[in-house]
């Protein structure tokens, strides 16, 4: 390849912002790590003998490419357990991780559609799976005092243009905020008399306290929505890279085709540890509910009394926050006491810092009065 050549392809990559778009840490790093997307958790001893147990048994084979047909049964009774979800095991993907759940269905679902609105304010990794394909984005106005969420007047008004896909978090994954059970019906309505479709990151929703609403719950045929997630949050498995997509079923051999060239050497032998953290999933989540719930509420007070913004949000593993002298400050002072947080400005929020629960963001808090 001719240098100059080398040194337009570059200068093409370094253009692209949503392409450059960072990762954020996948997986905590210690107690004091409260930027990463997913917490850390011990593994149970019932699950690493059974992935021991799949390893002495010859599992360790390239695993199938949509996964094994055990743990996207399971995917999809946990679909159907928690969000009245149509899904079976022909509409499940097990990917290699929640970012290649964006990447397949942005741009394998993507490429059936002229346009895909995506809201002002979302996780980074959305923009980077945009970016390694030129198409149309339409930018969906988000409301900060309700989560940074976009209203479904945004919604519609994207449709009526002739938008007619959607990505959407609920909970976002900045502040953890989730649309009403009023406002999913009236976004499923407008999906369904316009015959559009929706990417759904619906992830953080195991850590609302509550009722949440699904909008795969409206989607009775299973024909429009595309949900995303991780599998089994909070049961260690985090640093496995194990998602999952649940999608229209003409949708998945496309995607199928695609994780085949990108990831064929997923691990077979997690599929299975993966399997009995399914196993263990509802009691274990239920536990840790509760204990992120009275963390969560400690850090809302010490936040009120300390005179923090908050903001809303219903996701009891994060905690957002709006830093009146910006989110670079803040998260100085907190490096500064040893902590880290997650900048808002990577969302498109730059006047917000995230902060996961834990047992010391309590502490991490104090550092920013």
């Amino acid at each position: 390849m001719a240098s100059q050549t080398k040194t337009d392809v570059l200068k093409q990559h370094q253009s692209n912002t949503n392409l450059n778009a960072p990762i954020l840490a996948h997986v905590m790093l210690s107690e004091n790590d409260l930027g990463a997307d997913g917490l850390i958790r011990p593994l149970d001893e019932r699950i690493i003998a059974a992935t021991a147990d799949a390893l002495e048994s010859g599992q360790t084979h390239y695993v199938d490419v949509p996964g094994i047909a055990p743990l996207r049964e399971a995917v999809a009774d946990f679909l159907a357990s928690f969000f009245s979800a149509a899904y079976q095991q022909g509409n499940i993907i097990v990917t290699a991780g929640l970012q290649e759940s964006r990447f397949l269905t942005i741009q394998m679902i993507g490429q059936n559609y002229d346009s895909i609105g995506v809201p002002e304010v979302v996780h980074p990794g959305v923009r980077k799976a945009l970016g390694t394909r030129a198409r149309k984005v339409v930018s969906l106005p988000v409301d900060a005092s309700a989560g940074y969420l976009s209203s479904v007047e945004s919604v519609a008004e994207a449709v009526a243009g002739g938008c007619r896909l959607l990505f959407l978090e609920s909970p976002s994954r900045l502040s953890g905020a989730a649309y009403s059970a009023d406002q999913v019906a009236a976004i499923g309505e407008i999906m369904s008399e316009n015959d559009a479709a929706v990417i759904w990151d619906q992830g953080l929703a195991v850590w609302v306290a509550g009722d949440y609403a699904s909008l795969a719950s409206h989607d009775s045929e299973a024909a429009r929505v595309a949900t995303i997630g991780e599998a089994f949050p909070g049961m260690g498995l985090a640093s496995w890279f194990i998602g999952y997509i649940a999608a229209p079923e003409a949708s998945v051999p496309p995607m199928q085709s695609q994780k085949q060239i990108m990831s064929i050497c997923t691990s077979t032998a997690s599929q299975y540890g993966a399997l009995e953290a399914s196993q263990l999933f509802d009691s274990a989540r239920n536990q840790q509910l509760a204990s992120l719930r009275q963390s969560r509420n400690s850090v809302l007070q010490v936040a009120s009394e300390a005179s923090l913004s908050i903001v809303s949000g219903a996701a009891s593993n994060i905690v957002a926050l709006r830093m009146e002298s910006g989110s670079e400050a803040a998260l100085a002072k907190l490096r500064a006491a040893g902590y880290e947080g997650t900048d808002g400005a990577l969302f498109g929020a730059p006047d917000v810092i995230r902060l996961n629960v834990t047992n010391t963001t309590v502490d991490a808090l104090r550092a920013l009065v």
